[in-house]
């Protein structure tokens, strides 16, 4: 088995160094020929095999599943654990403010909820302090949200940070 992985890097290395169209196609017809087989015998194995590839597609891109557990791990200013807004609550704010849960090729929902959380995990009291409040306590909810909504797009779309998610979680 060991040898036949060897083979398939040797085949992969080849074929991402090269400039032939065709190494590319035989490497990509192949691929996806495996992948339906894959996804009729284990389509959860299936899905974590083309969150692996989503990353292609978008500039910041993480899985639903990643971003929660990384969420699950914040730890916000007043002591709590996890993320602030759970995802409908957010993506609800998000699209009733007129914000884009979305936007390709930017960013995908999972990335922008994680950021916004992070950034309120880190950022909620001077945050709530810039807006006129005394203590987070005091900012309404939904203002909060549209500022950490405003400063996650604006990490996620920082052109000196292409791959802003990928870089600061190490993915």
């Amino acid at each position: 088995m060991e040898e036949m992985i060897n083979k398939f890097h040797q085949i992969y290395e080849k074929m991402a160094s090269s400039q032939n169209v065709e190494d590319m196609k035989i490497f990509g017809q192949s691929a996806m020929k495996m992948y339906e087989k894959v996804a009729a015998m284990s389509p959860n194995t299936a899905k974590e095999w083309l969150e692996h590839l989503e990353p292609i597609m978008w500039c910041n891109y993480i899985g639903m599943e990643k971003a929660k557990e990384i969420a699950g791990n914040l730890v916000n200013q007043d002591g709590s654990k996890g993320p602030h807004w759970p995802m409908d609550v957010f993506f609800n704010v998000v699209a009733r403010l007129g914000g884009k849960i979305e936007d390709e090729p930017a960013y995908n929902r999972y990335a922008l909820w994680l950021v916004a959380n992070a950034h309120y995990s880190d950022f909620a009291m001077s945050t709530a302090m810039d807006m006129g409040y005394k203590s987070v306590a005091e900012a309404p909810d939904e203002k909060m949200a549209l500022s950490m909504y405003r400063k996650a797009v604006e990490s996620l779309k920082d052109v000196d940070r292409k791959h802003y998610v990928r870089d600061y979680y190490r993915l």
